[in-house]
């Protein structure tokens, strides 16, 4: 080969691949801090990874991965939907050290997501964490946190930050952030900067506002401050404390303004009396209409000790399947009528589900599929919460968030006839005019359900496997893509799982899903998913 032509191919490889989008330059600059390297046997650190996207895309994800399996990421950080080009996003992981003493190296690698779906790898941190039971005193500053350790949904709460200096120099407060649990708002805070001598205490308030939901979990405070009046890089430090808080939400004990103002729009629901259209009641000759004060008084001791939506409904579920016996025969759609039975249908389980929980304010409706004429196909239970909509599905035990269930092994077969067969789902307003009182809401099921789908799954699968996961799908055409979803969802847990991700050549789960999507393409899916999970890894013919 000439010179001239090893010289053009040269820059025929370089513009491929920067085309490609295999840039050499990483998407970010990226560092770490560790706020302490010598903690108490099972306590906790914190590492704090400063991202700041100097891509030409944005960023949509972060995974952290430790190389030592005894210590354990508590909680991670939430990453912003999307980190844009010129912004920067600081992300704490509270970690548990081991419960024996000893120095153990380890090392955390950070892989960043873009918007291309591709996985940057190559930042790395090494570092020594001394697990000691020996008390080390030093120079530094100590964050005291005073927080209640229950709040009530819809009410602000306190927390005091007490900073004690114990540098042999001044020490200026810059910054006090808060890496908040979902939906805790911060609402008053004082004002920053602010010195503090050495020995002395820096106390400081702030009131947040509890979010109408249950959360369990760390809240952690960073506290940006710099040593004396230098101005040199190494006088700047930052360290983190956190603190358990507990939000819950009892809509049978809340008052009428705080239900509206946690529901919104769909607070009326809790008021509507009847259950299901006029073509419920014209096919099975019954009406829907029910009186929420009577089911209450069932409901209630049912619900007792519940703190959320989601722990009152799992409660009625299990005595729901306790009560009664399973039976084929739709008799009635009365709630009250159903109360005194022995046997109910799967339709009249999910009526009266849905009825118990109107009676404890918590809006609630049936939804079903609708082929065009017939709209008690299928029928399943919605209730909306602060976080969205939850799916109950009575027949297979399943409570749990819409995104959730589209990650469950009953909606493939769902999906398959929205898309293939033209089935839509709707959710039943009664107060509308008409036999068909229903609304069609099949876009919450099928709008960006792939994305979705993901998200649920990836929280399955060990952070070391993440990147080899989204191999597999970059390799499917969309069709088998959510295929392949569906099937890799239907684990029976997350070791079966993780188990094929880990020991599995991506070319491998790539032809199997292939050919199992050419294959049953075209033929009626099973109900429960699972069943092609077996034939996936070989457990069935």
């Amino acid at each position: 080969m000439s010179g001239r032509n090893l010289i053009s191919t040269s820059i025929a490889v370089a513009l491929l691949v920067l085309v490609s989008g295999c840039l050499f330059k990483p998407p970010a600059q990226v560092s770490f801090y560790v706020d302490s390297t010598s903690v108490p046997p099972g306590g906790t650190f914190h590492i704090i990874v400063t991202v700041n996207n100097t891509g030409k895309v944005g960023l949509i994800g972060a995974t952290l991965i430790l190389n030592n399996e005894e210590f354990q990421i508590l909680q991670e950080p939430q990453f912003p939907q999307i980190l844009k080009v010129g912004q920067v996003v600081q992300l704490v992981w509270v970690v548990l050290a081991p419960q024996k003493s000893g120095v153990y190296p380890l090392q955390a690698s950070l892989e960043l997501k873009d918007e291309l779906k591709r996985t940057w790898k190559g930042f790395y941190y090494q570092f020594r964490i001394m697990v000691t039971s020996k008390n080390i005193a030093g120079e530094g500053i100590k964050i005291k946190v005073d927080s209640p350790q229950e709040v009530v949904g819809g009410n602000e709460f306190d927390v005091q930050v007490r900073i004690t200096n114990n540098y042999r120099d001044p020490v200026t407060v810059n910054n006090v952030s808060f890496v908040l649990l979902n939906g805790i708002a911060l609402v008053e805070s004082p004002k920053l900067p602010q010195a503090v001598p050495p020995g002395d205490s820096l106390v400081l308030r702030y009131r947040f506002l509890a979010p109408y939901a249950f959360r369990s979990g760390l809240i952690s405070v960073v506290v940006d401050y710099q040593i004396g009046m230098r101005n040199a890089e190494r006088s700047h430090k930052t360290d983190v404390a956190s603190f358990k808080i507990v939000t819950i939400w009892q809509p049978w004990s809340a008052t009428p303004d705080k239900l509206k103002a946690a529901y919104g729009q769909y607070y009326s629901l809790i008021h509507e009396e009847r259950l299901v259209d006029g073509y419920w009641e014209l096919s099975f000759n019954s009406s829907s209409s029910f009186d929420p004060v009577s089911l209450s008084k069932v409901a209630l001791p049912i619900v007792n000790g519940s703190v959320s939506e989601y722990g009152a409904s799992s409660k009625l579920m299990a005595w729901l399947s306790l009560r009664y016996n399973l039976t084929s025969n739709t008799s009635t759609l009365s709630p009250e009528e159903m109360i005194g039975k022995g046997s109910l249908s799967v339709p009249e389980e999910q009526l009266l589900m849905t009825a118990l929980l109107r009676s404890i304010n918590i809006p609630s409706r049936v939804v079903s599929l609708f082929n065009g004429s017939d709209c008690t196909i299928m029928p399943l239970s919605e209730f909306y919460t602060e976080d969205g909509w939850y799916i109950i599905d009575v027949k297979h035990g399943f409570v749990g968030t819409l995104d959730e269930y589209l990650a469950s092994p009953y909606f493939p077969r769902i999906y398959q006839l929205i898309t293939r067969d033209g089935y839509s789902v709707v959710a039943q307003v009664p107060s509308k005019k008409g036999t068909h009182g229903h609304i069609d809401i099949t876009d919450d099921f099928t709008s960006n359900a792939e994305p979705r789908i993901m998200d649920v799954l990836v929280k399955r699968v060990q952070p070391n496997l993440r990147s080899k996961l989204d191999l597999v799908f970059t390799g499917l055409s969309p069709e088998e893509r959510i295929y392949g979803l569906f099937i890799l969802s239907s684990a029976p847990d997350d070791e079966s799982l993780n188990n094929v991700l880990g020991t599995w050549s991506t070319e491998r789960i790539q032809k199997t899903i292939k050919a199992m999507y050419d294959f049953y393409k075209n033929v009626p899916w099973k109900e429960d998913f699972r069943y092609y999970w077996k034939i996936f890894t070989g457990e069935v013919g």
